[in-house]
This record gives structure tokens, sequence and C-alpha cells, in this order.
């Protein structure tokens, strides 16, 4: 702010970014929240990367602010604020983390964690870019993946004989703790492990001179399995380093914290009495809110009620895709394998 958007808006007559760009302004859906600690390449980050899908306007203070004026008197009554107006017309809250401290040690963020629980707003964590921490985890179960088929295509197994139901059972465990397991490590050895084992299977069938004394049926199956296994530890490296990702911003998001809104502090103490008096009778709801998006990386009403009821929401906003490519590597018909038309 200091070494850049103050010089440029300065320039420009004192105006706010937003409105230096955009003179007759925007209608806002995106309400971005953060804790001025983060770097501006982490902000745009995590700001691009989390971007809704349908969200084509957002608010951000530090933007639609002006930064070369003295706007305190526009913070008289926090309910009349520019924060609590851009957030009341956008259905939606992105909070941003930083690296630094949770941005809910700042009385204003946890004003607006308040206006967003009270208005029924969905509120969403930002993350940052994956791409290149996948690109890094890619190769190492491709490796293994290709290590697998080779030993399979020359390990001249006559019959499965005891190694189907041995493969068949052995491959279970580890699709569910990959698929459901908390622990990043745990996972990651999961799917090299499944990778390499799940290749090697499909090897052995590929080059096994008897399909014929087993019913075509089956044996499609277990081409179907192998390659399904093959396919979701793949993937599943990709939701795996999601998935840690999701974990990271939590941490940012409660590191420092107490884990109430009480404790946050806010420079101002006028702004602190005036936020405090509005916000006393619902700490605990807001709370939850906060403590929801924590554990879930999103927050709603009736994401809320379901923890209320003894619903698991641990990680409901990450998404994998490695179950669903299994379905439908699974249900995927197997031709062109001798003996299998």
């Amino acid at each position: 702010t200091e070494q850049y958007i103050k010089p440029v808006t300065l320039k420009a007559g004192r105006v706010s970014w937003a409105l230096m760009r955009h003179p007759r302004g925007l209608q806002c859906d995106l309400f971005v929240t953060h804790a001025w600690q983060e770097g501006i390449f982490e902000f745009v980050d995590k700001v691009l990367c989390s971007w809704p899908n349908g969200a084509r306007h957002a608010w951000c203070c530090m933007l639609a602010n002006p930064q070369n004026e003295d706007i305190s008197q526009l913070l008289q009554d926090p309910a009349l604020s520019p924060f609590a107006k851009a957030l009341e017309v956008s259905p939606r809250m992105l909070v941003v983390p930083n690296r630094k401290g949770s941005i809910y040690t700042r009385l204003w963020c946890a004003y607006e964690a308040f206006l967003a629980y009270q208005w029924d707003k969905v509120i969403l964590t930002a993350a940052g870019p994956a791409s290149s921490r996948i690109l890094r985890a890619l190769p190492l179960v491709l490796l293994l993946v290709g290590a697998g088929l080779a030993a399979g295509f020359w390990a001249n197994i006559g019959h499965l004989g005891d190694l189907s139901p041995i493969f068949d059972f052995s491959l279970y465990p580890l699709l569910v703790v990959s698929l459901v397991g908390t622990r990043v490590n745990l996972r990651r050895a999961c799917n090299l492990f499944g990778a390499i084992w799940a290749a090697c299977y499909f090897g052995i069938l590929c080059q096994l001179p008897s399909k014929h004394e087993f019913d075509n049926l089956w044996m499609e199956f277990q081409f179907r399995f192998s390659a399904a296994s093959i396919a979701f530890f793949v993937l599943s490296e990709v939701d795996r380093v999601r998935f840690a990702i999701s974990l990271e911003e939590a941490e940012e998001l409660t590191r420092g914290c107490s884990g109430s809104i009480r404790d946050a502090r806010c420079s101002s103490a006028t702004d602190d009495a005036r936020i405090r008096a509005e916000i006393e009778d619902c700490v605990e709801m807001v709370d939850h809110t906060i403590a929801v998006l924590v554990r879930a990386g999103v927050s709603t009403a009736n994401l809320r009620e379901a923890v209320d009821f003894g619903v698991d929401i641990e990680g409901f906003a990450y998404a994998g895709v490695a179950f669903c490519a299994f379905l439908l590597g699974s249900a995927v018909p197997i031709g062109g394998i001798d003996g299998l038309e």
C-alpha cells in the first residue's frame, strides 16, 4: 500500500484504487477480508486461485477505501461502515489467511465474520496455488507406475493362483486410507505403494498366457479394477497435495488465535468499544462460524446446522477427484485385450 497504491492514487486525486480504475463503480459480488499481514504476492495468489465461480467484482478494503484519506469518520458506526455496506450486498466472503497470524486476532475481521454470520453469507477460505507442488509430487508416483508395469510384464507368472485375492484384498485398505486419511504422510505412502502394486498386477494380467482359464467377466473385472486403481493412486497424489494445502490454510487461520473473538484486538479504542457492543450477544455463534470455516474450508448456515447434529464436515470444501476417477475407470469396458473380446 505504502509503496504503490498510495503514491499512484495520490496522483489520481486521492481517490481509492477502485474508483481510479472504475469511476462509476462496480457491483461487488465477493467481499475479501484479510489482516494486512500478508505480502502482496501471497495475497494475489490466494485470491486468484480461490476465485469463486460466477464472481465478477470483488471488494477489498485496501483497494476500495481511499488510502490517502482519513476514513475514521466513516467508521463511527460499524454497521454503516464501508466494510458493512460492501459485505451486505456480496453473497460470498473470501477469507485470506496469512503466514504470520490468524486474521481473527483483529477485531475488524471478527466483526466481518459477525456480519457474514448475521446475513447468512457463504464464507470461503482462500488457498494458495497447488500446481507447482503437484508437479513436484507426480514424477515419483508415475515412476513407480512405470516400474510396476515393467515388473509385471517381466514377472513370467503362468497363472494367477492365489495372487488375485491377495491383490484384491490388499488394495482395499490402501484405497480407504488414501481416500479418507487425515495424515498427509500416511496418505502419500499409501499412494506410492498402491500405485506400484496396482501397476505390477496390471502388467501381470497383460502378459498372462492363460486368460481363458478364468471366466471372461472375472478377468475383465481384474483388468478394470487394477487399471482404475492405478488412476486412483496417481490422482490421489493430486488430492493429497491439495488436502495438505487446505490443512496449512486452516492452521494459518488459527495461528496465534485463542479460539474466541473476545480476545481479538483493535488499534482504535473507540472502534473496539463500538464493535464489542454490537457483537457481544453473538460471540459464541461467531466463534462457531469461524470454527466451521477452519474445519471445512467453508462456512454456511446449513453446514453449521449439520455440525450441531454431529455431522463430520472436516475438509468439506476440499473436493477430491481420485475416487470419481476410480468409479469411472471401474465402469469403462475393457476391449482389445486378447482373450477378452
